[in-house]
C-alpha cells in the first residue's frame, strides 16, 4: 500500500485554538481516517511545518483528496510527499527490476492439473488448520452460470484469496486465476530472493496468478480480458487493498470494464472472519470461524454505462457489509431478510461507540475535565 507523509503548517489562530484545547491535534488524524487512511505515526514539528503525519492510502486518489480537504478545513499550508519501502528502494537502485509473465501456458490442459494436485498444498490445508469452522452459503447461485465469470469480494486479509479459492464449486475454480502484484510475486529470478513462492512459474502454475502492475493499466487489462476469452474464470478484490476500516474502500473500475467488454457477469463473494485469522500487519494465525457467501450474479445489459456498473458491484458487496455489521455474520446470506430500519439503527449505534472511544481517548480530555471540575 502506498504511504505518504502529510506535512501541515498552522495559521497563528490554529496554534492558539491548540494550546487552549490539545484535543484539535486529532484533526488531521481524523480527517484522514474519513478517506480509510491507515495512521502509521502522527509528529508535532518545531520546525517551518507545525505537524507531521505519516500514513498508507490505498490510491494517490485518496491521499490527495484527503490531503485537499486537510487543507481546505485547517490550514493554509500542506504538503503531501509520497514513500517507498526502504528495502524497494535499495532493490531499485541497485538493480533493474523487471517483471516476469504472463505466461499464456498457465491456460494448458497439463499446467491445469498439476495446478489440481498441489492445490491442497497451496489453499485448501490452510483453510482446514485454521478456519474452524468453514461454512459456504450460496453456492447454488452458481447454478445459472454455464460460461466463465468474474468472482469479486472484499478484502481483509491475506488470507481472502485462499478463502475464495476454497468456497467455489470444483468447475470454477478448476480453470480460476488471481491478479498478484508484479513487482512482488513476478519479479524475474524472483528478484534474487530464493523463496520457491516468489518465483514467477511457481506463481502462475501453482497459484494460478497472473501480474498486475500496481497503478493498473491497458496491459494488464489486456491480459484479463483474454483470459476470459479462454473460457478462464478471474477472481479480483476490487477494493485493490486490503481494507482497514469498517467501510468497503472505494471500487477500481477494472471488474466493471472487463465484464462490460465481454459480457461475462460478475459473481459476488462476502467473506467474514478473516481478518480476525490473520489481522493486516500481524505474521500470527489464530483459528476463528469463516463464511463464504455467495450473492447473486450480476448480468449487465447491453449499454450500461462503466460507472453504473461499478457501482452495482459496490452496492451489491456494500449491502451485505451492513448488514453484517449490524446483525453479525449470519446476515452475509444472499437470501437473508431484514428490516433496514434496524440495520441502520444498528450501524449508527455502532459509529457513535467508536465516536465516544475516540474522544475517550483524545489528548487533552483529562485537561479538559480537570478545567471543568
Amino acid at each position: 500500500m502506498p504511504a505518504y507523509v502529510l506535512l501541515t503548517r498552522l495559521h497563528t489562530a490554529g496554534n492558539r485554538a491548540i494550546i487552549e484545547q490539545p484535543s484539535l491535534l486529532r484533526g488531521v488524524r481524523e480527517t484522514l481516517e474519513a478517506y480509510e487512511a491507515n495512521i502509521l505515526a502522527d509528529y508535532q514539528l518545531l520546525g517551518i511545518y507545525d505537524h507531521c503525519t505519516i500514513f498508507e492510502v490505498s490510491d494517490n486518489f485518496r491521499a490527495q483528496k484527503a490531503a485537499l480537504m486537510q487543507e481546505i478545513t485547517s490550514s493554509p499550508d500542506t504538503m503531501l510527499l509520497p514513500g517507498i519501502d526502504l528495502p524497494l528502494f535499495q532493490r531499485m537502485v541497485s538493480q533493474e527490476i523487471r517483471t516476469d509473465g504472463p505466461h499464456e501456458w498457465q491456460v494448458t490442459w497439463w499446467a491445469k492439473f498439476i495446478r489440481l494436485c498441489f492445490r491442497w498444498y497451496q489453499y485448501s490445508r490452510h483453510m482446514w488448520k485454521y478456519a474452524k469452522p468453514f461454512t459456504v452459503t450460496g453456492r447454488e447461485n452458481f447454478a445459472e452460470i454455464k460460461g466463465p465469470c468474474i468472482v469479486v469480494a472484499n478484502h481483509t486479509s491475506h488470507f481472502d484469496a485462499l478463502a475464495l479459492q476454497y468456497c467455489l464449486p470444483q468447475r470454477v475454480k478448476y480453470n480460476l486465476y488471481f491478479g498478484a502484484a508484479a513487482d512482488r510475486w513476478f519479479l524475474k529470478n524472483g528478484g534474487g530472493r530464493k523463496e520457491l513462492a516468489l518465483q514467477p512459474w511457481y506463481n502462475s502454475l501453482i497459484g494460478g496468478n497472473f501480474p498486475i502492475r500496481r497503478g493498473g493499466g491497458s496491459a494488464t487489462l489486456a491480459y484479463s480480458k483474454w483470459l476470459l476469452e479462454q473460457g478462464a474464470n478471474l477472481a479480483i478484490f476490487p477494493e485493490g487493498t486490503r481494507s482497514t476500516s469498517r467501510k468497503l474502500s472505494r471500487f477500481k473500475h477494472g471488474v466493471a470494464i472487463l465484464a462490460l467488454e465481454t459480457g461475462v457477469p460478475v459473481v459476488p463473494v462476502y467473506l467474514t472472519g478473516l481478518n480476525k485469522l490473520r489481522p493486516k500487519g500481524s505474521r500470527e494465525v489464530t483459528p476463528g470461524p469463516v463464511t463464504a457467501n455467495i450473492q447473486p450474479p450480476i448480468h449487465f445489459s447491453p449499454g450500461t454505462e462503466l460507472t453504473d456498473a461499478t457501482r452495482q458491484i459496490y452496492e451489491s458487496l456494500n449491502n451485505v457489509h451492513q448488514r453484517v455489521l449490524a446483525l453479525g455474520p449470519e446476515a452475509g446470506r444472499w437470501d437473508y431478510v431484514a428490516d433496514p430500519g434496524e440495520v441502520q439503527r444498528r450501524n449508527a449505534e455502532a459509529e457513535a461507540a467508536e465516536a465516544a472511544a475516540r474522544e475517550a481517548a483524545s489528548p487533552g480530555k483529562e485537561k479538559r475535565e480537570d478545567t471543568a471540575a
